[in-house]
């Protein structure tokens, strides 16, 4: 009687089916861990800064100041070199160098301008902070971006497209934090900058500066300036021939960062310019002929009417009725003088 129970229950639980379901519970289980498995995070700017800057302090050397500048020119290499995959390395628009992008951008850029001053540029694709670090490590160049004395500020980027691209930016402010004297003829050296690349031949704006454009004085006397991508205080007191302190009294500005879009008060009570001076144009009135008018006079009949005698009326009636009777006798005396004068003559 037991062994017919125990051959039922082993009918209605068949060992095959128990295995089968702790099989499937098991592929279920490890499917949960594999899709719950965290992916690694991108690096971010922040990642890089506070890498380098431990990697300075390590050494004994000064934390680098994040700028927003630099910030700005590292996210534009990165976000080139994710749309050219990496071919666009360390090349900038018409033959730009980095330290000419900074001066652009106004940085006030220490160190000798005509070799480019106290800059540099490290990049790489890599998938963490580590990678990154270890990458430019390998080099005494790359290292000396990171670990240079003569470095105050820092900006990093990353961009991803088909790898993840790592972009470190260090350079070296003037003490005041002005720009040099000489950053103007740099500025104005730039090559072809203010033509090929502001793309004036093909009607478009660069995307690293807009050349100011000086507005005149409004009817109240004040000068606005709307500002443009790229330009700086620096650029605008440059070219109103203003100070960059008198601009940010009059907007009252705490630093030197503008933003494009924003209409800043260059001065207040400036004179407008005179209007322009209008240009009179002799014109010389062509020849006619003019009619010539001879003078005519119009004798107006005397009111009083003449008074003619009984006798002198006599005689002009008789002068018209003898008329032809006088007519005649001088035609006859005519002819008497004629013959006088020719029997006179004596023939030779």
């Amino acid at each position: 009687m037991m062994g017919l129970v125990l051959l039922l229950v082993l009918g209605l639980f068949p060992i095959g089916q128990v295995r089968a379901e702790a099989h499937l519970q098991q592929d279920a289980t490890s499917t949960l861990e594999i899709t719950t498995t965290p992916m690694p995070s991108v690096p971010s700017p922040a990642d890089i800064i506070n890498a380098v800057n431990n990697l300075r302090v390590a050494q004994g050397l000064n934390v680098l100041s994040v700028d927003p500048v630099l910030m700005a020119v590292a996210a534009e290499q990165a976000s080139a070199l994710a749309a050219s995959e990496g071919a666009i390395g360390h090349e900038r628009p018409c033959g730009m160098t980095l330290g000419q992008q900074l001066l652009e951008m106004g940085y006030p850029l220490w160190g000798d301008l005509s070799q480019d001053g106290y800059r540099s540029e490290n990049w790489v694709a890599a998938a963490t902070t580590a990678e990154a670090l270890s990458f430019w490590q390998s080099d005494a160049e790359h290292t000396n971006t990171m670990v240079s004395d003569f470095r105050s500020d820092i900006g990093a980027a990353v961009a991803v497209s088909d790898q993840i691209y790592i972009v470190l930016e260090t350079a070296l402010s003037t003490p005041s934090r002005k720009m040099q004297y000489t950053a103007y003829d740099i500025l104005t050296g730039i090559p072809v900058t203010q033509t090929l690349c502001a793309g004036f031949a093909s009607g478009t704006i660069s995307n690293y500066s807009i050349p100011v454009a000086i507005n005149t004085a409004r009817p109240d006397g004040d000068v606005v300036h709307e500002v443009k991508y790229g330009q700086t205080l620096w650029t605008l007191a440059d070219e109103y021939k203003v100070s960059v302190e008198e601009i940010k009294r009059l907007n009252g500005l705490v630093d030197d960062n503008i933003v494009p879009g924003w209409k800043l008060l260059i001065q207040k009570g400036a004179t407008q310019p005179a209007p322009p001076t209008p240009t009179f144009i002799l014109n010389t009135p062509e020849k006619t002929q003019t009619p010539l008018v001879l003078a005519t006079s119009t004798v107006t009949p005397s009111a009083t009417p003449i008074s003619v005698s009984d006798d002198t009326k006599a005689l002009m009636q008789s002068f018209g009725e003898n008329k032809l009777v006088v007519v005649a006798l001088i035609i006859s005396f005519s002819v008497l003088v004629a013959g006088v004068v020719g029997f006179g003559k004596k023939k030779e």
